[in-house]
C-alpha cells in the first residue's frame, strides 16, 4: 500500500514462529503453513495445531513469563438457548465450575488457582462462552489438567442445580436497575421475535423453570451434549515452557473432548422484518442521563475482516477533531460525547450505530441531532470514500499492530481464543488490525444501508413519554410514531461547521530504538528547576514510552471546595484539548490529566516521537484555558449528573465507593463534594487555577524509548511553558486509624438488595501487616466465595480481598444479597471469619500459599506500560530505589507461620478495627451491629490518622 511505503524508516518485518513436527497421533495434521505472522518486537514463539477431534489450539511459548494463562472459547452462547429455557447457556457456564469426574470437589479448581497466585472467570455472550484463567507459570500443568476436565467429564451434580440457578437469579436481580440491561431489554422487545437475539440471555428462576430441578438438569445435560463439541472450540495457552513441552503438556489433556460435529449455520431470520423500520423508541432510565442512538441493520461484515468496512465508516463518523459531528454538536451545546461503529454482530448480520450523549439542551434539539447524523452519513457517502483516508487508517492500524504492547496474559488468551474462531491461524495476531485492500464499492454497499428509512432510534431521557412496561427489568418505554418521510425531513438545511476529517499530522515516522547507559531502573537527572527522572527501556524494545508529570501542590485537594474547583478546571482543560488531541490519539498518543492528593498528575504516552508537541499543547491550555461560560456550564452540569447518578448505582458499587471517602482525608463525602461543585463559579475556578499554578513543585519521569537528550528536551518543554517551580512542600496523605470495634455507615441505594462491605484494618501499620493480610486474603478468598455464594446462596456478588493503602493493611468482605437483610449478612460474614480462625490453617498450607504469593509479588511487568506505572508509583510513594516490591517480598520471606498466626488472630479476631458500610435494601428496619459513624467528614475528624508524605 502506498501509505505504508511512505513511512520510510518503518520496516514491517514478520517473523515466522518455530513450527516443528509433533509426531503425535492426536494431531490432525502438521504443516509449516500454520506459522503465525507477528511483529518483530514479539519474541514469543507460536504453534498452531488442530487435534483429531477438531479442537483448534494455539500454543505460545514465552520463556520469560512469570504468569501462564489459558482460555477456551466455545462458539455457543445464548443464541442456542431453547425458547422454553432462556438463560440455559449462562446457567451451564455457572454449573461447569462445580466439579468433574476426575476432580469432583466443588470449589477445588478455584482454590487451586487462587493458592498459586492466579485468577479465573468466564462469560457467556450471544454466540460465545469463554472460560479462562491465569496462574504462576510453574503451576500451569496441574491447572490445565483440572481445566480440561470441564470439557471432558463435568459432573453437573444435581445437588448444585437449585443453588446455582439461585445464583443466576441473583445475578439478574443485582443488575435489574442497570440501565444498559434495561435498554437492551427494550431493544430485544423491538426486534423480530423469531430472531434468537430476542431471547432473554441472562436467565432467572422463571425462565429456567427452577421449580422442576430434574427437568432443568436434563435440559442442561442435553444442551452440553449437543453444543459443547470440540470442533467449535478454540484454545489458547501461554506458558514459559518450550513449544514442544507445551504441546506435550496441553494437547493430550484436550484430546478426549468429544467431537459432536456441531454445525453452526448463519442466522437467516432478519433482525427486523419488513415494515419494522424506521422505528423510534423513548426509554426512561434509572440514572439521570440522556442519549440518542441511531442504529442500522447491515449485512454480516465478518467475511470482510481484512477490509474492515465498518471500521472505516465508524472511524470517520466517530472522529472528534475539528469539523467533526461531535465538534459541531458541542459547539451548539447539545452533546457531551459521541461514538460510532459496529454495535452488534452475529453470524448472518450486524448493527452499525451512532450514539450521542446529550446535554439537557441537546434533548430539546434531538430531531436536529438525528438529522445531522443522517447528513454526516450522506456527506460520507458522497465524498468521504477516498483512497487516502483508507490508507491513513490502514497505516495507523498496522503501526498499532507492529508496535503493540502485549496485554496481560489473561487478557491476551481471551482475545486470541475468540480470534481463532474468526481469523486464520496465520493471521491470529494481525487479523484485528489488517486493512489490506481499498474497496470503494464495498464501502458504498454498507453506506447504502445507513438510511433514515432503515434506522432504529432510541432516545433515553428521564422525561420522555413512556407508557409501555417491561416488568422483567422494570423499564418503561414509549414508541414515537415516525415515517421515513418524517425522518428524511429532519435533515437540516444548515450544516455549518460540519466537515470530513483532515489529514493527521501526529502520525509518527521515527521508530528508532534508543540505548541506555546500562543502568538498571530510573535515575535522577536533575533536581532543579524540576525533579527529573529517566528510565530508558531496554527490555520491551518498542518506540514508545510515557512521560509523567506531577504538579505538586497542597492547594489542589485541601478541602471539598478546592477539590471541586480543581476537578472543574481539569474538565475544562480536557474538553478544550479534545479536538486537537483526538488525531493524536488516533496516531497512537494518549494523555490524561487528573486530580490526586499530591496535586495534579499528567501523563502522555504512546509513540515517543511527537510527545513533546502534545505535552506543550496540554500545558499551555492547563496554564491558561479558554474560560468560556457555555463550556463551563455544560461541564458543571455533567459533573452534577455524575453525583446524582452515583446514588443510583448497584448497591455493591456504592458501598465500595464510600469506603475511601470514610478513610482518606483528601476524599470528601459525596454530599460535600456535590455541594462544593454546585457552588463553584467560573470566576472562582479561574482564581483557584491561578493560585495553584503560582506555587508548584514539579516532579517528572520519562520512561521508555527515550535518551537522556530526549528527557532533557521534554523537561525544557515543561519549564518553558509552566511558571517557575517553587521549593518542594510535599502534601501529606492522611489515612484514618480505626478504633477497636465496628463503625457502621449506612448509604441509601435505590435497590431492593442489601449490600454489606466489612473493612477490617490492621492494628499497626507496616510491611509485615501488609503481607500477612495479603496472605490471609489469598487463603480464604476462594473458600469465602464458595461458602457464602455457592453453599449458602446469599447472592451473586460475594468476594473477599486485600485492601492495602500505603503501609496500612486492610481486608474487605463484600456481599450483595437479594435474600438476606444486612444485619444477617454481617452475622454470616463474622461467623465465617471466626470459623476460619477457629478451624485454623496448618503450617503446610501456610507455606503453600506463601510460596504462591511470593511468586505473585515477584512477577515482572508484563508490558512497557506496566513497568512505567510501577516506577512512577514508587517515585510518588518515595521509594527512590524503586524497590517497593522487593521490600514486600523480603517482608513475606521473613514472615514465619507463628508471626502470621499472631497478626491474623490480632487483626481478624475479637479485637477487630472495622468499618461496615451497608445498604438496607428492602429491610429498612435491619440494623447491623456497631456504632453509627455519621457523615464522612465528622467520622474522620474524630479519629487519629496515619500520615504519609
Amino acid at each position: 500500500m502506498k501509505y505504508l511505503k511512505s513511512l520510510g524508516v518503518l520496516v514491517f518485518v514478520f517473523l515466522l514462529a518455530a513450527c516443528s513436527g509433533l509426531g503425535s497421533d492426536w494431531l490432525a495434521e502438521k504443516s509449516d503453513s500454520s506459522a503465525v505472522l507477528k511483529p518483530a518486537s514479539d519474541q514469543r514463539e507460536y504453534r498452531y495445531a488442530e487435534l483429531e477431534n477438531g479442537l483448534k489450539v494455539m500454543l505460545i511459548s514465552d520463556a520469560g513469563a512469570d504468569k501462564a494463562a489459558a482460555s477456551l472459547d466455545v462458539n455457543v452462547g445464548s443464541r442456542q438457548d431453547p425458547r422454553n429455557y432462556q438463560g440455559l447457556a449462562h446457567f451451564l457456564e455457572h454449573m461447569l465450575f462445580l466439579g468433574t469426574e476426575k476432580y469432583p470437589e466443588a470449589g477445588a479448581y478455584q482454590a487451586f488457582i487462587t493458592a498459586h497466585g492466579g485468577s479465573h472467570n468466564a462469560f457467556t455472550s450471544f454466540e460465545h462462552t469463554n472460560y479462562f484463567f491465569d496462574i504462576s507459570a510453574d503451576s500451569l500443568a496441574p491447572a490445565l489438567d483440572q481445566f480440561a476436565q470441564f470439557f471432558v467429564a463435568p459432573l453437573f451434580n444435581a445437588e448444585y442445580v437449585q443453588r446455582e440457578v439461585n445464583a443466576v437469579n441473583s445475578e439478574y436481580r443485582a443488575r435489574i436497575r442497570d440501565d444498559a440491561r434495561r435498554e437492551l431489554s427494550v431493544f430485544k422487545a423491538q426486534v423480530n421475535q423469531a430472531h434468537p437475539f430476542a431471547k432473554f440471555s441472562v436467565g432467572n428462576l422463571d425462565t429456567l423453570q427452577s421449580a422442576n430441578e430434574l427437568a432443568l438438569r436434563e435440559q442442561l445435560l442435553e444442551f452440553y451434549r449437543k453444543n459443547y463439541s470440540a470442533n467449535i472450540m478454540t484454545l489458547t495457552v501461554i506458558g514459559r515452557e518450550s513449544l514442544d513441552e507445551l504441546a506435550a503438556m496441553v494437547l493430550p489433556k484436550f484430546s478426549d473432548v468429544k467431537n459432536r460435529s456441531r454445525h453452526l449455520a448463519p442466522i437467516t431470520e432478519p433482525l427486523f422484518t419488513a415494515g419494522d423500520l424506521p422505528r423510534w423508541v423513548n426509554i426512561q432510565p434509572v440514572q439521570n442521563r440522556r442519549s440518542v442512538s441511531i442504529n442500522f441493520p447491515v449485512p454480516d461484515a465478518e467475511k470482510y475482516w481484512h477490509n474492515k468496512p465498518l471500521n472505516y465508516i465508524g472511524n470517520i463518523l466517530g472522529h472528534e477533531g475539528r469539523g467533526s459531528l461531535l465538534s459541531v454538536l458541542k459547539a451548539r451545546g447539545w452533546a457531551d460525547s459521541l461514538s460510532a461503529g459496529q454495535s452488534f454482530d452475529y453470524q448472518g448480520g450486524a448493527l452499525f450505530g451512532v450514539d450521542v450523549a446529550l446535554t439537557e439542551s441537546g434533548q430539546k434539539h434531538v430531531d436536529e441531532i438525528v438529522g445531522l447524523v443522517y447528513q454526516s452519513i450522506a456527506e460520507l457517502r458522497l465524498k468521504g470514500v477516498e483512497a487516502w483516508r483508507f490508507e491513513e487508517q490502514a497505516g495507523l492500524a498496522m503501526q498499532e499492530f507492529m508496535f503493540r504492547a502485549q496485554p496481560a496474559a489473561i487478557n491476551e488468551v481471551v482475545q486470541l481464543s475468540m480470534g481463532l474462531q474468526r481469523y486464520p491461524a496465520q493471521e491470529l495476531l494481525r487479523g484485528p488490525y489488517l486493512m489490506d485492500e481499498y474497496r470503494p464499492e464495498l464501502l458504498a454497499e454498507f453506506l447504502a444501508e445507513m438510511t433514515p428509512e432503515n434506522s432504529f432510534i432510541s432516545l433515553v431521557a428521564p422525561s420522555v413519554n413512556a407508557d409501555i412496561e417491561i416488568p422483567r427489568y422494570q423499564v418503561n418505554y414509549g414508541v414515537r410514531e415516525v415515517t421515513a418521510d418524517q425522518l428524511t425531513a429532519l435533515i437540516p438545511m444548515s450544516t455549518e461547521g460540519l466537515d470530513l476529517p483532515a489529514k493527521n499530522n501526529f502520525i509518527a515516522s521515527d521508530f528508532a530504538l534508543k540505548k541506555g547507559d546500562g543502568s538498571v531502573g530510573p535515575k535522577l537527572l536533575a533536581d532543579a528547576p524540576l525533579e527529573l527522572w529517566l528510565n530508558t527501556d531496554d527490555i520491551f524494545e518498542l518506540p514508545k514510552g510515557r512521560v509523567y508529570l506531577l504538579l505538586e501542590s497542597e492547594e489542589v485537594v485541601a478541602d471539598a471546595d478546592r477539590r471541586a474547583k480543581s476537578d472543574l478546571w481539569l474538565r475544562m482543560v480536557k474538553d478544550q484539548l479534545n479536538e486537537l488531541a483526538y488525531p493524536a490519539q488516533l496516531a497512537g498518543l494518549d494523555f490524561d490529566v487528573s486530580v490526586g492528593w499530591r496535586g495534579i498528575q499528567i501523563s502522555v504516552g504512546g509513540f515517543n516521537q511527537k510527545q513533546g508537541e502534545l505535552l506543550r499543547e496540554l500545558l499551555t491550555v492547563l496554564k491558561k484555558p479558554e474560560w468560556q461560560q457555555d463550556r463551563f456550564e455544560r461541564l458543571k452540569a455533567q459533573r452534577l449528573r455524575q453525583f446524582e447518578n452515583a446514588a443510583r448505582q448497584s448497591p455493591y458499587q456504592q458501598v465500595v465507593a464510600e469506603l475511601p471517602r470514610m478513610l482518606n482525608l483528601e476524599n470528601p463525602g459525596l454530599k460535600a463534594h456535590e455541594a462544593a461543585t454546585k457552588a463553584a463559579t467560573i470566576a472562582a475556578v479561574a482564581d483557584h487555577a491561578q493560585a495553584v499554578m503560582g506555587q508548584l513543585h514539579l516532579r517528572m519521569m520519562v520512561d521508555g524509548n527515550f535518551s537522556e537528550g530526549d528527557a532533557r528536551s521534554l523537561a525544557e518543554v515543561v519549564t518553558t511553558t509552566l511558571p517557575t517551580a517553587t521549593e518542594r512542600r510535599s502534601p501529606s496523605q492522611f489515612i484514618s486509624h480505626l478504633a477497636v470495634g465496628t463503625a457502621v455507615r449506612e448509604i441509601d441505594a435505590e435497590h431492593d438488595d442489601s449490600a454489606v462491605l466489612l473493612y477490617v484494618q490492621s492494628a499497626v501499620k507496616g510491611l509485615q501487616a501488609r503481607v500477612a493480610m495479603g496472605l490471609s486474603a489469598q487463603m480464604l478468598s476462594a473458600d469465602f466465595y464458595h461458602q457464602l455464594r455457592t453453599q449458602k446462596q446469599l447472592g451473586y456478588v460475594v468476594s473477599a480481598s486485600v485492601y492495602p493503602q500505603r503501609e496500612v493493611a486492610g481486608m474487605i468482605f463484600l456481599v450483595q444479597s437479594p435474600v438476606m437483610d444486612p444485619a444477617s449478612v454481617q452475622a454470616e460474614i463474622n461467623a465465617y471469619i471466626q470459623q476460619w480462625l477457629k478451624t485454623g490453617v496448618d503450617e503446610a498450607s501456610f507455606e503453600k500459599h506463601k510460596a504462591g504469593l511470593l511468586l505473585r509479588l515477584a512477577e515482572q511487568p508484563e508490558n512497557l506500560w506496566d513497568a512505567a506505572s510501577r516506577h512512577w508509583q514508587d517515585l510518588l510513594d518515595d521509594y527512590l530505589k524503586f524497590n517497593s516490591r522487593d521490600l514486600l517480598v523480603q517482608a513475606l520471606t521473613d514472615l514465619s507461620y507463628a508471626d502470621w498466626l499472631a497478626v491474623t488472630q490480632r487483626d481478624l479476631g475479637a479485637g477487630q478495627r472495622a468499618l461496615l458500610v451497608y445498604n438496607a435494601g428492602k429491610w429498612p428496619q435491619s440494623q447491623p451491629k456497631g456504632k453509627p459513624s455519621g457523615e464522612p467528614a465528622r467520622f474522620k475528624e474524630a479519629l487519629p490518622f496515619y500520615r504519609f508524605e
